[in-house]
């Protein structure tokens, strides 16, 4: 009998791709129907109506999703970190050229939005110096970067290197900046079975058998898992060295969210803390 699940995505993680290349999930009878979402505002929706059962999303936004009490669970972290440039359009090859400028952002407040307004901040650009305006998830940031309509967006691979294809160079990276950055999580909706029915578990299991792989295979073998799943080579090789040690988000990333947020006084009322922001199933394992 195959179960199936819908997730809704930015952009696969590597370790689904490896699990859906190499018939993990066929084999543990598991059809994951995964859609690519436009937006992090639509990803919630989809989770609060029930469209989808799990999303692949930054954690970051759980924080302001469940402070308004949408009741997402954070199931895992599939990333150790997303590897993430901040790109800017012809003409804005600078930091400072950013001043007075837009740029694009999935949400205002949420999401990847937190960092971009950290590093700006370190580099010398205050709230008041430029604006933030919301475009989509990765693929409408590239769109709008490469069409000209903003002037500078965070993107992760394989949209930054189409990027670079454009001619267009990356002003910084993440990593530089916030190695202990979290990487993507995969979120759980309201309407999802517990982990307790099975078919949850069961699709769990098999990322962390991909992510096993992943840091086990040679660099060749799983750049050739990872493009036959759409994958560029180089975007490839890049996400391979964000395979985490383990799916279990670690304590430190999440705290790292928080100083973020409280450091840019950006703590919606209500918000979860950080303690909840992950809950291990009763006699779940480290």
């Amino acid at each position: 009998m195959t179960v199936r699940l819908r997730q809704s995505v930015f952009v696969p993680p590597p370790v689904y791709i490896v699990a859906d290349q190499l018939g993990l999930l066929a084999a543990a009878g598991l059809d994951v129907e995964t859609t690519h979402t436009r937006s992090s505002d639509q990803q919630r929706a989809q989770l609060a109506a029930g469209e989808c059962e799990l999303a692949v999303t930054a954690i970051d936004n759980l924080i302001v999703w469940n402070a308004a009490g949408a009741g997402i669970r954070l199931l895992a972290q599939l990333e150790q970190t997303t590897p993430l440039s901040l790109v800017g359009a012809r003409g804005f090859e600078t930091i400072g050229a950013l001043r007075g400028a837009e740029l694009g952002v999935d949400a205002v407040d949420n999401g990847f939005s937190v960092v971009l307004r950290y590093v700006l901040r370190s580099h010398g650009l205050a709230p008041g110096d430029y604006l933030l305006r919301p475009v989509g998830g990765v693929r409408e940031r590239f769109e709008a970067l490469r069409t000209g309509r903003i002037a500078a967006t965070l993107l992760g691979p394989p949209l930054d290197e189409y990027a670079g294809q454009e001619g267009l160079v990356p002003l910084l990276t993440v990593a530089d900046e916030l190695p202990d950055y979290p990487g993507q999580g995969l979120v759980a909706g309201p309407s999802a079975p517990p982990l307790s029915s099975g078919a949850i578990s069961v699709y769990l299991s098999c990322l962390d058998q991909a992510r096993g792989w992943l840091a086990a295979a040679d660099s060749a073998d799983a750049v050739d898992v990872l493009v036959r799943g759409g994958y560029t080579e180089s975007s490839a090789r890049v996400s391979i060295d964000t395979t985490p040690a383990s799916l279990r988000p670690g304590s430190a990333g999440l705290r790292r969210l928080y100083s973020l947020r409280t450091g840019l006084d950006m703590m919606p009322h209500g918000a979860p803390g950080a303690d909840e922001l992950f809950v291990p199933t009763a006699g779940e394992t480290e």
